[in-house]
C-alpha cells in the first residue's frame, strides 16, 4: 500500500492528500510524523506533498535527506504560481533532482487567514510587483490577487499522480 506524506500550512495540501489517498487506497501521514528510513524499508510507493513556502518545499527537503533505493518515490508541490509557469521553472529538479518524478498542483491561498508575518510577506512583495514595468501572466495574477481569498484546488489534477502510484 502507499503512502502519502504531506505537509500543509492553510489545508489545501492535505486537501489533496485526502483526495488521492481515496483514489490510491493509500495511508496518510504529516510530514512531522513521517520516518523516511521506515518507508524505505516498506518499500511501498511514497508520494510527498507539500505547499511552496517561499523558497521552501519542506516535503522536497523531506524526500532530498534520504536515500530511496528501489522504493519508489515521488513529490509534489502545492503553490498559487501557475502551473505553466511552476511546471517550467520546476523548482522541485533542484531540491530533489532530475531523477524523482515531479509534480505540481494548484493551491489555495486565503488572505482572511494568513499569519501577520505572511500577510506582511505578501504586502511587500506585492508592493514591489506592482512598481516592475513588464509582469509575467504570474506576476500579474499575484497583483490581481493581492489581499483575496483565492482556491485554485483542483482535484483532477491529481490524474498524473494516480497514473504514476499505479504504474
Amino acid at each position: 500500500m502507499a503512502t502519502i506524506v504531506y505537509d500543509s500550512f492553510y489545508g489545501s495540501t492535505r486537501q489533496y492528500a485526502d483526495a488521492l489517498a481515496v483514489l490510491i487506497d493509500a495511508t496518510v501521514v504529516p510530514l512531522a510524523e513521517a520516518n523516511g528510513e521506515e518507508l524505505i524499508a516498506a518499500g511501498e510507493p511514497v508520494i510527498v506533498l507539500s505547499p511552496v513556502h517561499g523558497p521552501q518545499i519542506r516535503g522536497a527537503e523531506f524526500v532530498a535527506k534520504h536515500r530511496w533505493g528501489k522504493t519508489p518515490v515521488a513529490v509534489a508541490a502545492v503553490g498559487m504560481t501557475l502551473l505553466d509557469e511552476a511546471r517550467q521553472k520546476d523548482q522541485l529538479a533542484r531540491i530533489v533532482g532530475e531523477n524523482i518524478p515531479r509534480f505540481y498542483l494548484p493551491g489555495r491561498l486565503n488572505y482572511s487567514q494568513l499569519s501577520q508575518s505572511h500577510r506582511t510577506v505578501m504586502r511587500t512583495i506585492v508592493t514591489a510587483l506592482r512598481l516592475k514595468p513588464l509582469k509575467s501572466a504570474n506576476e500579474k495574477a499575484m497583483v490581481k490577487g493581492y489581499d483575496k481569498d483565492i482556491d485554485r484546488v483542483d482535484i483532477d489534477e491529481l490524474k498524473p499522480l494516480v497514473k504514476w502510484a499505479r504504474s
